[in-house]
Formats: structure tokens, C-alpha cells, sequence
């Protein structure tokens, strides 16, 4: 099952983004497909989330420390940094190390309050990674 992101213009489903677009590419001209739609309730939009990702590439693109060297290293540094985690899946391993589980910020696992608390601390973090301001940061990201 391929998840792609769409947007409504004129009564007609769009693919939202370029990646989207590409998963579309898939599929034949006029093939039939199932989806199940859903649409966000709440003002927590692709373009936050989207924004949040293109700082995480930003901050990727704009430090040398391992760890910190893709988008996806950058959100995961973040979530550890902000402890955004299930306190409920803290696991005891045997040699003594302590596992968590980190949350998603998908849509389907994170509601829009609780996304925004997750932004608010995130953002001061990548904006110090790289030793810019968050408004710096968010107006040249679109976060």
C-alpha cells in the first residue's frame, strides 16, 4: 500500500507534493485504485509539517556532527533532545541500557496540540545547531 498525500482543487484529488507525484507514477493512466481518505480536522497542516522537515534538511545541510547528517537524523536528534517520548515504553534492557520509544509526528499518531508542543521545542534546537535565530530559521525553511 503506497500512502500519498493529496490535495482538493476544484473537486479534483491532486498529488500534494513532488514525492507524491512520483508514487503516483506507479499506477497506470485510468487504473482503477483504492484509497482511503482522510483529511486533517485541525489547523495542523503538510505545510507545518512539511516546514519542519525542510528545517531539519537545512540544519543537515549546514553542520558537520555525526549523527546530525540527514533530515531524518536531524528529527530524531530533536526528538531525542526534547524527550518525546512514551513514558509508558521505557524498556530495561539486561546490560543496563534504557531503550524508549519515540513518538511520531504523523497525522494518524500525533494531534495538533500536542504536534505544536513538539514544534515549539524542537525549533530552538535546530535554530542553536546551527547558530541562527528560529525566526531566521522559519522564515528561510517556510517552517
Amino acid at each position: 500500500m503506497k500512502k500519498i498525500a493529496l490535495q482538493i482543487r476544484n473537486n479534483v484529488y491532486y498529488p500534494f507534493a513532488e514525492e507524491d507525484l512520483e508514487r503516483t507514477k506507479e499506477y497506470q493512466n485510468n487504473q482503477v485504485v483504492r484509497a482511503e481518505i482522510t483529511g486533517v480536522k485541525h489547523p495542523r497542516s503538510l505545510k507545518q509539517i512539511g516546514g519542519y522537515f525542510a528545517s531539519c534538511q537545512t540544519v543537515a545541510n549546514n553542520n558537520e556532527s555525526p549523527g546530525w547528517q540527514t533530515k531524518l537524523q536531524v528529527d530524531f536528534q530533536c526528538r531525542v533532545a526534547t524527550r518525546f517520548y512514551d513514558p509508558n515504553l521505557i524498556i530495561a534492557q539486561p546490560n543496563g541500557n534504557i531503550a524508549f520509544n519515540y513518538w511520531s509526528i504523523s497525522y494518524d499518531n500525533l494531534s495538533h496540540i500536542k504536534a505544536n508542543r513538539y514544534f515549539d521545542g524542537a525549533y530552538p534546537i535546530l535554530a542553536a545547531k546551527i547558530g541562527t535565530t528560529v525566526e531566521d530559521l522559519l522564515r528561510n525553511t517556510g517552517g
